[in-house]
């Protein structure tokens, strides 16, 4: 029979029924880590996007001063120039003021304030090639697609609701974002 009738039941036969277990957690040195929950990547995130404000906003400002901004948007030449002009310069900026907490303890300013962090699969704090290139350079790319990088940048967020809570960038490089209580030892 090519179309078997009945119900088919959430198993191997389906492969894409829902996961019927827990994603398996990397653990340190203190235990099992404890992914952290989309509310908190969200205020994550939303910190660092503060964070990103301001150091774009003075680029901005200086554009305007040195007349960039103003000669550009009067010949209606604003577009993915300047928007790729704006990443080359804010994209150093911003990573290096993430630079030393990224290195230290695998946290950005507002994984910090979100008491999450970076971790890689099995646990570890993930080399700064892997968190600069994988996880942000990648998304920054992403995100100056036109049209397309708008969606994928989307996507990427709306993975936060799988159930091992990774996104795309977080595949890309291999990590994932787990709760950091205090008191927690860095491996």
């Amino acid at each position: 029979m090519l179309f078997p009738v009945g119900r088919i039941p959430m198993s191997e036969e389906n492969p894409y029924a829902t996961p019927e277990t827990d994603p398996i957690l990397a653990t340190s040195a203190t235990g099992p880590l404890e992914l952290a929950t989309p509310s908190e990547r969200f205020f994550g995130a939303f910190m660092d996007g503060l964070v990103g404000l301001v150091v774009a906003i003075p680029l901005w400002i200086a554009f305007y001063f040195f007349g960039v901004f103003s000669s550009m948007a009067e010949m209606g030449k604003i577009g993915f120039g300047f928007t790729l002009l704006l990443t080359v310069l804010h994209f150093p900026l911003y990573m290096a003021i993430q630079w030393k907490s990224l290195k230290t303890t695998g946290q950005t300013i507002g994984k910090k304030l979100a008491k999450t962090r970076i971790v890689t699969m099995d646990g570890r704090k993930p080399e700064m090639n892997d968190l600069v290139f994988k996880r942000y350079a990648f998304v920054t790319v992403l995100s100056l697609v036109p049209v397309a990088g708008g969606v994928l940048s989307l996507v990427d967020a709306l993975l936060v609701f799988k159930a091992d809570r990774r996104c795309l960038h977080d595949m890309v490089a291999g990590t994932q974002v787990v709760k950091f209580p205090p008191g927690q030892v860095i491996s």
